[in-house]
């Protein structure tokens, strides 16, 4: 595996020729810190990465600075991953037990759902500054945590998504790459052969591939490297380069990270 990138970094694409958008984001340094400041054992360190990602994913849905709680509270080891993020591009996570469970491999990319569990809630808060805050819940289906969180944006905010989250653990136990790609309808159209092809490409291990390769040196390059055009071309502006810092709480088991134009 190539040298992963030192700067996280979120950019939002629509696609010149298809009626979707797309939101990618680096979340490399983001994942590794939170693992680190758990001790996190290689399940919660994927986890965390996954649900850092997906949080922060979901927070880029409107222009305002949203907050977002994502919740993933399944039957397995781990015990539930809970997540903060912003659309200014702040973030903290938690695992409730991070030395527990194991990541079984043997599929386009590892699996999480014998540490997650397969049963469960998903619940998502969001909070984008009106006197009453948005919240829905679905069941977990898979465990696979971004898997889960694409049923709940079809099922609960009836947004038709594509979803995928990933982070990987290098030999030494630290998170080697995290990454996330988010592809959605357009309000007012169908896009269901660009959702399903999107579908087809992430259950393939597409995103998961791009990271261990080194493929992923921009989230720009991480598009290209997942899609590879087959979505069509498409004009994405950058979020914002993105630098960490640490919480005032010395003890707290997360990590920060701010993005500005």
């Amino acid at each position: 595996m190539r040298e992963a990138p030192t700067a996280d970094q979120i950019i939002r694409c629509v696609l010149a020729d298809a009626p979707v958008r797309v939101v990618a984001a680096l979340t490399t340094a983001t994942a590794r810190e939170a693992a680190t400041r758990h001790g996190a054992g290689a399940a919660a360190a994927v986890a965390l990465g996954r649900g850092l990602t997906a949080g922060l994913l979901l927070a880029t849905l409107t222009k305002d600075d949203e907050q977002v709680t994502l919740q993933v509270l399944g039957d397995g080891p781990l015990g539930g991953i809970s997540v903060d993020a912003s659309g200014a591009g702040t973030a903290r996570a938690y695992v409730k037990h991070p030395r527990a469970g194991r990541i079984t491999a043997g599929g386009a990319r590892q699996s999480l759902a014998d540490a997650v569990g397969r049963s469960g809630v998903v619940s998502v808060i969001r909070d984008v500054g009106l006197r009453e805050n948005f919240s829905g819940t679905t069941h977990i289906r898979s465990g696979e945590i971004d898997e889960d969180v694409e049923r709940y944006l079809t099922d609960s905010e009836q947004i038709e998504s594509a979803l995928s989250c990933e982070a990987i653990v290098g030999a030494d136990g630290a998170v080697a790459g995290a990454a996330g790609i988010l592809v959605q309808a357009l309000p007012g159209s169908a896009g269901a052969i660009e959702l399903a092809d999107a579908r087809r490409l992430f259950a393939q291990g597409a995103l998961a591939r791009a990271i261990e390769i080194g493929q992923a040196a921009s989230a720009d390059d991480l598009v290209a490297a997942v899609f590879g055009g087959r979505l069509g071309s498409s004009a994405c502006s950058n979020a914002g380069r993105c630098a960490s810092s640490v919480p005032a709480r010395a003890n707290a088991p997360t990590r920060r990270w701010r993005c500005w134009a």
